[in-house]
This record gives C-alpha cells, sequence and structure tokens, in this order.
C-alpha cells in the first residue's frame, strides 16, 4: 500500500487523506474550545479591564502552544500508533510533481485567507471596533486558513487532481 492509494480496487483513505483529516479534525475542536473560551472572558467583562489586552495575548500564546506543539503532536503520535497497529503503512517520503504543486496552492490559498484576516482586522480597528474583535477576526481567519489548506488537500487527492 503506498500513501497514494494507486492500487486498483483499494477504497481506503491513505496515510495522507487521513492525516490531512485528523489536522482538520484537530484544529476544529482546539479553535473552538478557544472559542468558548474567549466568548466567556468577553461576557465576564475580562477584556474590559486595565490587563484585557495582557489575558488577550495570553490566549493567544495559550493557543499557539496547544495548536502547534501540544494537541497536533498528540494527535500525529496517535495516529502513528494507530496506523502501525492496523498495518497500514505511513508515508513513503516519496513527493511528486503532483504532491508540490497540491501543496504549494494549498499554500497560496492558507496565505490568502491569513492575509484577509489581517486586513479584517486593520480595517476593524479603523472602524473603532477595539481590539478583542481585531484579534478575533485573525484568529477566525486563521481557522478558516487552516481548515481549508488541509481540506483542499484531502478533496485534490481524492479526485485525482
Amino acid at each position: 500500500m503506498s500513501q497514494f492509494n494507486v492500487e486498483p480496487g483499494y477504497e481506503g483513505s491513505s496515510w495522507l487523506e487521513r492525516s490531512w483529516l485528523a489536522q482538520t479534525l484537530r484544529a476544529m475542536g482546539v479553535y473552538a474550545w478557544f472559542l468558548s473560551r474567549q466568548q466567556g472572558h468577553y461576557a465576564s467583562g475580562a477584556f474590559d479591564a486595565p490587563d484585557g489586552l495582557v489575558l488577550l495575548g495570553l490566549g493567544k500564546m495559550l493557543l499557539l502552544i496547544m495548536v502547534t506543539m501540544g494537541v497536533g503532536l498528540a494527535v500525529q503520535i496517535i495516529f502513528v500508533i494507530l496506523s502501525v497497529a492496523t498495518g497500514q503503512e505511513t508515508t513513503d517520503g516519496i513527493d511528486d510533481e503532483r504532491d508540490r504543486h497540491i501543496e504549494a496552492r494549498a499554500t497560496v490559498h492558507g496565505f490568502t485567507l491569513t492575509g484577509l484576516g489581517f486586513l479584517a482586522a486593520v480595517l476593524a480597528l479603523w472602524q473603532g471596533w477595539g481590539a478583542v474583535w481585531a484579534f478575533n477576526l485573525m484568529v477566525g481567519f486563521m481557522v478558516a486558513s487552516d481548515v481549508v489548506v488541509n481540506l483542499y488537500k484531502f478533496v485534490c487527492y481524492r479526485q485525482g487532481i
């Protein structure tokens, strides 16, 4: 079995496809937790206090640590253990032109959404919405970027693009 499932009649999903779906679910779960936490702080008025921006920055650092190191690493480790336990191969490290093309296009989509999030945050500040709204706009677009990149790669591989 290869990472791209070129075998005739194979109906399962490849290592990369499962990895992208796991990353998408991880991102949505962590960001949903973060959003609920932010909503609680916002409802309690914690951001109105003098140290509100410090709380906002601390929340962002916690989010980055959880996404990049904590939950992301744990999901990948569990994923490798399950793949080995079920006898499925992991990635063989072969990247062809198609892989690089899909990665490049997905990266462009991700950077576009992240850039739009930055622009939306600047426009929100310009309109007087405040730092909390601007920050949440940027985080929202980061979520969209992360999810779109992984789902785009998944769909491209599934459709053989």
